[in-house]
């Protein structure tokens, strides 16, 4: 099993550094052709659809590997009932998305138009289901096929409407293309190499069973999107495009290395859910040090970026982008928390506490809304990410005290600062 999970955490970092890499190179490209104004309008244009597809995604991926790791004789309803279930909710999302853009911009049809382009690939979030059986069955080198093939295209077609300087909707069209191209692949894999599984179909039971168990998640994951793209929005709202450009390149740096901790949870998920039922001690061991690993990735990364930062912003996008490097250097911090939030909710799956997670969320999202309100017109994008480090770090490591299940997990999260739970074998 051990040597299994090294091969697919080899697979899924081996496709999320093709990204980060390639991802930059052509990012950095797309965002020097573009400039500061036109990249502003588009990251605008796919944070506020990010807002509608933070509930199209249905966020109860967790839920349902669990219940594929427990219950494989119903693997045939839990994957039809999850497909059927992000169908409808991307359906909707896309049809809700357009008038809202249009209100939230006055009528700007240029705004209006990429906004529907980009979230036409909310429709195919229900391919999501072909990722979740591979992710139960520890197979994520088909996921990496696909979405490496699709990626590595689209790369190659951004490259080339760059040099045949095509206007912005393409750009935004090619994020949708590569959204369906790597769905798409992973069926064609999937009808290949498992056509003999069960077949596939949608379970009123099964339905009842995953929102009642992941409703919370699903409003959560809802908010935690909002948490991270409200600022752009809100910038975009205020100061403009231009901003929004500049806070952009500094949000695509901080976070080109969360892959790490989101591959290695994704991981180790279906094993610590297996070792929970047979080892609780082992598994509790493991869970502090997967909690300790998080923080001290986050804390290599924001110490690199403190000395480095100002020098890759202006080597990568150009002297317009210098601005960029104080954002960066403030929401690299918050990567420590995310990383740790998201082991834990390893943790909360497996106990079934996704609803102090939304509770949490519930004062967090309120929280980061307030202070980007005040700081941004005082502090402009600077303002944005001192209230995305405040209300993130305050979401993850003070508010879950108020709940008392949450208090020992918390207390773990903190006591594992000690690099000797990093380092240390269990017993």
């Amino acid at each position: 099993m051990r040597a299994r999970l090294f091969a697919n955490l080899n697979w899924l970092f081996a496709d999320r550094l093709l990204r980060l890499v390639g991802g930059l190179i052509v990012g950095v490209w797309i965002a020097r052709y573009l400039g500061p104004e036109q990249f502003g309008m588009l990251n605008y244009a796919l944070a506020f659809v990010a807002l509608f597809g933070a509930v199209a995604k249905l966020g109860i991926d967790q839920v349902v590997v669990r219940d594929l790791s427990n219950a494989p004789e119903k693997q045939g309803a839990i994957l039809g009932t999850i497909f059927a279930l992000k169908l409808v909710a991307g359906m909707i999302a896309m049809i809700l998305v357009i008038p809202a853009a249009f209100a939230a911009q006055h009528g700007d049809w240029s705004f209006v138009v990429l906004v529907a382009v980009v979230a036409a690939g909310m429709i195919f979030n229900a391919l999501d289901a072909y990722d979740l059986y591979y992710q139960a069955h520890v197979l994520s080198r088909y996921v990496v096929y696909a979405r490496s093939a699709s990626f590595m295209l689209l790369s190659a077609v951004r490259v080339a409407l760059i040099l045949g300087e095509y206007p912005l909707v393409y750009f935004a069209a090619a994020a949708t293309l590569e959204i369906a191209l790597g769905g798409l692949v992973m069926v064609w894999i999937y009808r290949r190499k498992h056509a003999t599984e069960q077949k596939w179909h949608f379970h009123r039971e099964t339905m009842v069973s995953l929102l009642k168990d992941g409703w919370p998640l699903i409003v959560s994951s809802a908010l935690i999107v909002i948490h991270t793209r409200i600022d752009q929005v809100m910038i975009g709202q205020m100061l403009g495009n231009a901003e929004v450009g500049v806070y952009s390149a500094a949000i695509r740096l901080s976070e080109s290395w969360l892959f790490v901790p989101l591959i290695i949870v994704q991981t180790v998920m279906p094993y610590l859910m297996k070792l929970r039922e047979t080892n609780p001690v082992y598994y509790q061991a493991r869970l502090l040090q997967l909690y300790s690993l998080m923080f001290w990735l986050g804390a290599l990364a924001a110490g690199a970026t403190i000395l480095f930062g100002e020098f890759f912003v202006v080597l990568l996008f150009g002297e317009e982008y210098r601005a960029a490097y104080m954002p960066l250097v403030l929401t690299i911090w918050t990567g420590i928390f995310i990383s740790q939030a998201v082991a834990r909710g390893v943790w909360m799956v497996g106990e079934n506490m996704q609803g102090y997670r939304l509770a949490n969320n519930l004062v967090a999202v309120p929280l980061n809304i307030v202070l980007n309100w005040v700081l941004i017109p005082a502090y402009g994008v600077v303002g944005a990410s001192m209230s995305s480090l405040i209300s993130i770090g305050v979401s993850t490591w003070l508010l879950p005290f108020l709940f008392k299940p949450m208090r020992e997990s918390n207390k773990q999260m903190l006591l594992s600062i000690n690099p000797k739970y990093l380092l240390a074998g269990v017993r």
